[in-house]
């Protein structure tokens, strides 16, 4: 059901081109990349599938492995959401089993002149699931 929505992604797409199908940047300015894979680069506790239902296997990673704290690896929607009465909803599933290396998953919105407004944050997901 939910990757029929406007604006989802399941990422199942041929290499780089899900910043296109999936309506999304990289940011420049930022420390490392977003990819995405149908398995982590690193560790024996990473996700062997995607969450999503039937034939789904790619997702969008970060591998903070080799990072340094204070980086960042940042991916922003190219399309502006509608504006609405103070309802919009965001729909993820995250995969952070903790590790040293592992960071803080941030969700900001940005609003209409600019300023980020975090909105929802993640230093780790006790279970080793989606």
């Amino acid at each position: 059901y939910y990757t029929s929505i406007p604006g989802s992604c399941n990422f199942e797409t041929q290499d780089q081109e899900w910043t296109t199908v999936c309506g999304l940047t990289q940011d420049t300015s930022d420390d490392f990349d977003w990819n995405i894979s149908n398995s982590a680069v690193t560790g024996q506790t990473h996700p062997h599938t995607d969450h999503t239902p039937g034939k789904g296997q790619r997702f969008l990673y970060v591998n903070s492995s080799t990072q340094k704290e204070g980086n960042r690896a940042r991916i922003t929607t190219t399309k502006f959401f509608p504006p609405s009465l103070g309802v919009c909803r965001v729909r993820f599933w995250f995969w952070m089993f903790p590790s040293r290396q592992t960071g803080v998953l941030k969700v900001y919105a940005v609003e209409e002149h600019g300023m980020d407004i975090l909105m929802w944050s993640s230093s780790r997901n006790e279970e080793n699931k989606w």
